[in-house]
């Protein structure tokens, strides 16, 4: 697992959403998500980072309720 806390987080993404324009912002933020989730950044501190910016909450939120939706169906 990845030691990176949700104030690393916070520092990586602004230092990249000045470079994208308005209408991929949620798109990068989505990807960003996911590649911290993949390389086994701890899941709350990526939860916890969403408090930073809009489209990075909304993207946590896109990311992990397709999760949560994926755990569901497999219960059934």
């Amino acid at each position: 697992m990845a030691d990176i806390t949700h104030e690393n987080i916070d520092r990586i993404w602004n230092s990249l959403i000045h470079y994208l324009p308005e209408r991929t912002k949620l798109d990068a933020a989505i990807d960003f998500v996911k590649s911290l989730e993949d390389i086994g950044v701890d899941e709350d501190e990526i939860k916890a980072s969403a408090e930073y910016d809009p489209k990075l909450e909304q993207a946590i939120n896109t990311v992990f309720e397709d999760d949560e939706e994926e755990d569901y169906n497999s219960e059934e």
